[in-house]
């Protein structure tokens, strides 16, 4: 069984060791931060080392990595450590959940992570270090590209393009032919009909609260 090590210490790491721990397809060993974030040498019960010193605890022909940081930065910072670590040798695992409705896994990029309940669709295509959270859907002939974050339940209508760090946030809809360019953020339950342009956000119009009382309120 192959030995893994997880890149960060945060709740997107520890979700990672579960799921993956749960499919029991490699062992993770380790967890690793940079040196600057490094506040304690245990994590989840498993040691944590700095990752400016990762080959010399953990060598790379005996380990594979792969990067458990959230859309900070649009991606930015997973995006780097995720290059930074394929430098130094190692190889990236990529995760697809046993519990995922995935036409083709070969679709999946290197070092990207798929939870449970993802639906990806035949002829998408995702890109390399990229997180698809639970039941986020991408359909038919879809590309996403690398080092991108679907938040849960975003949906990714029929031949769209998603280039490369974007964020879709939770019950987020795009609709079909579309094009969402580099760095956009796409906010939760947001709709986007039309193409955007590179490093837009757009956020959803938040519920109304109505001068109402439950209790007299008829559902």
């Amino acid at each position: 069984m192959k030995k893994l090590i997880i890149i960060g210490t945060g709740d997107y790491a520890e979700m990672a060791l579960r799921y993956i721990s749960r499919d029991g397809e490699v062992e993770v060993v380790a967890f690793t931060v940079e040196r600057d974030f490094l506040s304690s040498d245990d994590f989840q019960g498993l040691p944590v080392v700095p990752f400016e010193d990762l080959e010399e605890h953990y060598p790379t022909g005996d380990h594979i990595v792969i990067a458990g940081i959230g859309p900070n930065q649009v991606n930015t910072i997973r995006e780097r450590l995720f290059n930074e670590a394929v430098v130094k040798g190692y190889e990236a695992f990529t995760f697809i959940s046993s519990r995922a409705n995935v036409w083709s896994e070969d679709s999946v990029g290197e070092g990207s992570f798929v939870f449970d309940g993802v639906t990806i669709e035949p002829e998408a295509v995702i890109g390399k270090n990229t997180v698809l959270w639970s039941n986020a859907v991408v359909a038919h002939h879809s590309t996403i590209g690398d080092h991108c974050f679907l938040a849960p339940g975003a949906s990714v209508s029929g031949r769209i393009v998603v280039k490369d760090n974007c964020f879709l946030g939770i019950n987020c809809t795009l609709r079909d032919n579309i094009t969402v360019a580099e760095k956009c953020i796409i906010g939760g339950g947001a709709v986007i009909k039309k193409d955007t342009r590179a490093g837009e956000v757009y956020s959803a119009r938040p519920a109304d609260r109505l001068d109402k009382n439950s209790l007299s309120t008829k559902v």
